[in-house]
């Protein structure tokens, strides 16, 4: 499976690390650092790319930046993205009635979102999921199976807040 990172610090580099050790084609690209993009694809014997190319030629599109660069990070995949949208994004306040998530969705123009919470990226990890559409789901999970790791689905995008604790 073809899964493009957006992100490039230490936490996206372990995710990329479990996901290509499970055999998929990882890419990374960062919009707030590209050279440590770069860094990190050599690391893994991978390539970066832009987050707008990313978002056309991946089959997940993983968003792991800083919750406060997460908008830089939309700006530059841009909307019409034909991936599935991860947002493994950690941190930030609270907000009171919509997730995080939904709003993603709704600045990408997308009900292919689902919430996957990694806090270890590492095989054997139970990672919850939530999301509006199955297929969607059910791909993250498959992705997500080839590591080693399990998940819990937790239902709709809308239960997203359970799973966005500030940091």
């Amino acid at each position: 499976m073809k899964i493009g990172i957006v992100g490039s610090d230490d936490r996206a580099m372990a995710i990329g690390r479990l996901l290509h050790n499970g055999g998929h084609q990882v890419t990374f690209g960062d919009p707030s650092a590209k050279e440590r993009a770069r860094r990190a694809a050599a690391a893994m014997g991978t390539r970066s790319e832009i987050p707008y190319r990313q978002a056309m030629s991946s089959d997940l599109l993983l968003f792991a930046v800083p919750r406060e660069e997460l908008d830089k990070a939309v700006t530059a995949v841009g909307s019409g993205a034909e991936a599935v949208i991860v947002d493994a994004v950690e941190g930030g306040r609270k907000l009171p009635s919509t997730s995080r998530a939904e709003l993603l969705a709704r600045k990408l123009d997308t009900h292919r979102v689902v919430r996957a919470l990694i806090n270890m990226p590492q095989p054997g990890a139970n990672i919850p999921i939530c999301g509006d559409d199955s297929l969607s789901k059910n791909l993250v999970d498959r992705a997500l199976h080839s590591c080693g790791c399990a998940t819990t689905d937790r239902g709709p995008l809308a239960n997203a807040t359970e799973l966005e604790a500030p940091a």
